[in-house]
């Protein structure tokens, strides 16, 4: 009978271990998901990432069939309900679909309880909206440029709504660009700002093409341009604001899917590959359209390139904007 030797015997067995550790992370994601998982969207209920991450749950709870839901946590732009995440087992089960604002907050908050960039685990870009600069109908402003024109005849009168930093940042470069002076009002979420322009307790917001997109169709509100670098198809009649007068203005809002620290890299893809079937699909594909979004559904890898790029982008608008942490 074969013997290992005994000073060959603790390689071998080392070597056996690692072997069964390795295969470990792809049994576990070949088995996923053990249970209901929960998409925790930090903001309140009715803006863009809420609309988004409704979407999503009913076709991976579809796929899986495991129950997947939506969590609404908000407050502290964002911070609140990603920390659950941050605090959450690496199993794949808890997730944090966020904004931009998740790697504005380091900047912006004299506080953080985890780290953006190193205290989370990539998984997928979702999506991106173009901003758009809205206003209540009682604002004597058609445009572009008689809005900048009622700004500057009123400076620190009008006031606008942002849901978290990214938003906010739309606003303070807005307002750079036009050489205006608005007053900011923080909000903790897109349907906030809606429900406060419709109801004229702000004039202005900058916000996404999926929070407005309804108000836009019913006449309610009215949309004086798009952030982007075209015209968008759900809004056609709406120039983009460089078209309406104001060089230099793009900017837009993005939606990402993160997992909590030390997720597998097995698990991450699995989460990606289901989201990039899922945009593919006709009937989400055309939803997506009609509210506004561009599907990405890039790899680990790249969004967590972008994410790190991203980062990089807004701390210098930050700095520029002279923006202190609060």
């Amino acid at each position: 009978m074969f013997r290992l030797r005994s000073a060959c015997r603790p390689l071998f067995v080392a070597a056996a271990l690692a072997a069964t550790v390795a295969l470990i992370p792809a049994a576990v994601a070949q088995t996923y998901p053990a249970k209901p998982v929960r998409i925790v969207v930090p903001y309140a209920p009715g803006g863009g990432t809420d609309i988004l991450g409704r979407l999503f749950a009913q076709k991976l709870t579809e796929a899986w069939g495991q129950s997947v839901v939506v969590e609404n946590r908000p407050g502290a732009d964002g911070i609140i309900g990603t920390e659950m995440v941050v605090t959450s087992p690496p199993d794949g089960h808890s997730l944090a679909l966020v904004v931009a604002a998740h790697v504005i907050n380091p900047f912006v908050k004299a506080k953080m309880p985890f780290d953006p960039i190193k205290d989370l685990s990539p998984i997928t870009l979702v999506a991106a909206s173009p901003w758009v600069v809205v206003v209540n109908p009682t604002v004597a402003a058609g445009n572009i440029r008689e809005l900048i024109a009622l700004a500057k005849a009123q400076p620190g009168r009008l006031s606008f709504g942002s849901s978290e930093p990214s938003s906010r940042l739309a606003g303070e470069q807005f307002k750079a660009n036009a050489g205006v002076n608005l007053l900011h009002v923080p909000y903790k979420g897109g349907s906030q700002i809606m429900t406060d322009l419709l109801g004229g307790h702000i004039q202005v917001g900058f916000t996404s093409v999926l929070t407005v997109l309804q108000h836009y169709k019913s006449g309610k509100l009215k949309v004086l341009g798009v952030a982007g670098k075209s015209r968008w198809p759900s809004m056609p009649d709406v120039p983009t604001v460089v078209e309406a007068g104001l060089p230099g203005y793009e900017t837009s809002a993005w939606y990402g899917l993160f997992g909590p620290p030390g997720l597998p890299m097995e698990l991450a893809r699995r989460v990606q590959g289901e989201f990039a079937r899922i945009v593919k699909l006709p009937d989400v594909a055309e939803r997506l359209t009609s509210l506004g979004a561009i599907a990405a559904a890039s790899t680990p890898e790249d969004f967590a390139a972008f994410a790190r790029a991203e980062h990089a982008k807004y701390g210098k608008l930050v700095k520029d904007a002279g923006i202190m942490p609060e």
